[in-house]
């Protein structure tokens, strides 16, 4: 049976849609995060995804290695994001709705995974409808590829959630495999339920980072499997003149 939706549930859907457009998010996607068990959710039932997209000026100039732009735009990025999920974490609890929002780029303890974070913004974004997670176990959105950053609020405020996205989008795709300075991309093909760990070592990534462009900055990021991405090159080339 088909859900049945009020008027302001589909109001507040689009009051949350343009307060994050309006701050420079590109994408906006609503999970039901039911089906995971209650400790992961923190026991909240819903998540708002949050996008914005890198830019396409700053990741071309990645060549062999990040760049001090990178390093910097990728930061930015993120405290972008935070100040987004901010705002609509106060327009939620104004709205009598207490929601958690997770930080864009956060490590929690976990003595299993010390490259984790308090909820797993992939998640939300592949439940929501957004896209697929990739080999290089980056989330690849349908339009602009692995090209974006994520915030995640996890709710119980009465939301449209979308459609599940449950199949790789990678088909033979093996770019980001070949790229990786590390090797730290297993290769595999991504299905629900997989674990990061069966797609991608972090550590490795995080070990060659430190070692090899230490002299960029502490916690460098390195995009060569962001730029290789033709899903993302697809959406980002560049328009022709019209005369």
């Amino acid at each position: 049976m088909k859900n049945t939706y009020t008027t302001a549930k589909y109001d507040l859907n689009q009051n949350i849609s343009s307060l994050a457009k309006s701050m420079g998010a590109i994408d906006i996607g609503f999970s039901d995060l039911s089906n995971l068990s209650a400790d992961k959710r923190m026991n909240y039932c819903q998540a708002i995804t949050i996008v914005v997209k890198l830019s396409d000026g700053i990741l071309n100039q990645i060549k062999n290695e990040p760049t001090q732009t990178y390093f910097s735009h990728y930061r930015s990025v993120n405290r972008l994001i935070d100040d987004i999920c901010l705002r609509i974490l106060i327009y939620l609890e104004d709205s009598g709705y207490p929601s958690i929002a997770i930080p864009a780029s956060q490590s929690v303890t976990d003595l299993h995974d010390q490259f984790t974070g308090a909820f797993q913004h992939k998640t939300g974004a592949t439940l929501s409808g957004l896209g697929w997670i990739g080999r290089s176990a980056l989330f690849v959105h349908k339009l602009y590829g692995p090209r974006v950053r994520l915030g995640t609020i996890l709710t119980n405020a009465p939301l449209k959630t979308g459609n599940p996205i449950v199949k790789s989008e990678c088909g033979s795709c093996r770019a980001c495999v070949t790229i990786c300075p590390s090797s730290a991309i297993e290769g595999r093909l991504w299905e629900p339920g997989l674990s990061r760990n069966e797609l991608f070592d972090a550590f490795a990534c995080s070990q060659h980072m430190k070692i090899a462009f230490h002299h960029i900055g502490r916690g460098v990021v390195c995009g060569l499997c962001v730029v290789a991405c033709p899903v993302g090159k697809k959406a980002t080339a560049p328009k022709k003149d019209h005369i």
